[in-house]
């Protein structure tokens, strides 16, 4: 099969994210082939480790070794789904809150890095052939031992001369090793491929089980099967704050960390309230927001030229993946079950799902020249009707239009139990932003007559003020790092 350039994740969401990094290892269209071909009976295959001999580090999405955030590694007797895709135990960083006003407020962070979605893909992913990404994405062995750094929307005090409204709460870094955008439940399963070097036939054992890492975390922090370890400080150590007492949880991811985002908030949030009723909780979706999918013309793409996937429809149903056995947001299924049937294949979405069944409050923050998910539309040669092929340019427009009339804000989402979205969106090129300091703290767009950064819109919506959106517009002044 022909590989193409494609972030589907992105792309009105699909599942499909390859973002994070540039990833032209491949459309993961499914072309109609099997993806797992094992005979019932045969004995298991090896793991993609021990299978592909080329596993090579990634040179985008790796972690900067430190003791800001101490690492812990989930118990996998406790939690023995939560594997990375090699089979290797999961884990997370963590650092508990610095004052007593911060102590029953968390911040949990879901890291991008791109998906795979059929054996070949993820051979090449491993092999980090034709891609940034690597085994870094789909392995324990590469994280860093003690730590991580701190930086973005956790970093402690703040930075450019900006404070950190949220720099004093509970940290949690959840690490990235599951390739599924944080929705998979498949477990281990058998494929074959092929050898993303020599070509020769492979098969392989994988597994992705993005959404039960993603429990595994929450249930550790809520004491349930285990206890995150004592944070180690010069002097002593100190324990972390039980999960079950928080008053306030923000649920953050970015690329496809954001896909993460929109598939376990409301899953996750529905069981914290189970034992904390008085939880406020809210989530931060960043990266993932694209020109509407629905609104471009398909004839003219890359997808409809090798693959026949010459509309929105054709392309949602071929690119939701079935390796992962994905868990998606339950509404969406149900609300389209009961009230519109024709359009379920849409839960396949992620923007979809973002912005019309998602009720856990979401700030969504995107880049309007996010130069990875721009150049990918470029590069599939979509047309903006009326208007040419797409470029660069037509894709801000695009993601401007896109956020000014998000659903959720405009009252036109299909679950009407939605509140409205505060929206953050300059014009700036960088992709993936919630983890660095410039873009966090450093971008402001000019919103009710003042120059407003992310949190200043975040913070307004959490407490009931204004103003609740900041969009860049023609005209206004730029202030991107």
């Amino acid at each position: 099969m022909r590989q193409t350039t494609l972030f589907a994740s992105a792309l009105a969401g699909s599942l499909l994210a390859a973002c994070g990094g540039v990833d032209t290892a491949g459309s993961d269209v499914d072309a109609g082939t099997d993806l797992v071909d094992a005979a019932p009976d045969a004995a298991p295959a090896a793991s993609i480790a021990d299978v592909l001999d080329c596993g090579t580090p990634a040179s985008a999405g790796g972690l900067a070794n430190g003791t800001e955030l101490q690492r812990v590694d989930i118990d996998l007797v406790a939690f023995p789904s939560a594997r990375c895709n090699d089979g290797t135990g999961a884990m997370y960083f963590f650092r508990p809150a610095t004052s007593a006003a911060g102590r029953n407020r968390w911040v949990v962070q879901l890291q991008g890095g791109g998906t795979c979605s059929q054996p070949d893909t993820c051979a090449q992913r491993w092999c980090s052939v034709d891609t940034n990404f690597g085994m870094t994405q789909m392995t324990a062995t590469l994280a860093p031992m003690r730590g991580t750094v701190g930086d973005g929307i956790l970093r402690q005090g703040g930075a450019l001369g900006e404070p950190n409204p949220v720099g004093d709460w509970n940290h949690v870094f959840v690490r990235y090793c599951s390739s599924d955008g944080w929705s998979g439940a498949a477990g281990p399963v058998d494929v074959d491929a092929h050898h993303p070097v020599t070509g020769a036939p492979v098969r392989f054992r994988i597994e992705f089980n993005g959404s039960h890492i993603v429990d595994a975390v929450i249930a550790t922090l809520r004491r349930d099967g285990g206890a995150p370890p004592a944070y180690t400080i010069a002097g002593g150590s100190v324990d972390l704050p039980d999960l079950d007492d928080a008053t306030m949880v923000l649920l953050a991811g970015a690329s496809a960390g954001s896909s993460g985002v929109a598939h376990n908030a409301d899953r996750l949030r529905e069981a914290l309230l189970v034992h904390n009723p008085a939880l406020a909780m809210w989530a931060l979706h960043d990266s993932g927001t694209t020109p509407a999918l629905t609104d471009l013309d398909f004839s003219t793409t890359t997808v409809c030229r090798d693959f026949g996937l010459c509309d929105y429809q054709a392309y949602t149903v071929a690119t939701t993946p079935r390796l992962w056995s994905g868990r998606s947001d339950a509404s969406c299924q149900t609300w389209h079950a009961a009230n519109d049937p024709a359009n379920l294949f849409r839960c396949g979405d992620n923007d979809h799902v973002a912005q019309h069944h998602v009720v856990t409050p979401m700030m969504v923050r995107m880049g309007q020249s996010d130069e990875l998910i721009s150049g990918n539309f470029v590069e599939m040669m979509f047309t903006v009707p009326g208007r040419g092929l797409m470029t660069r340019a037509l894709f801000a427009e695009g993601v401007r239009a896109r956020m000014t009339t998000l659903p959720q804000s405009v009252g036109t989402a299909e679950e009407t139990a939605l509140a409205p979205a505060p929206r953050f969106s300059p014009p700036c090129m960088r992709h993936e932003t919630i983890s660095s300091d410039e873009n966090v703290f450093g971008v402001s767009v000019t919103a009710a007559g003042a120059p407003r950064t992310m949190f200043d819109i975040l913070i307004a919506a959490v407490a009931g003020n204004t103003p609740t959106a900041a969009i860049w517009n023609p005209g206004d002044p730029v202030d991107c790092m």
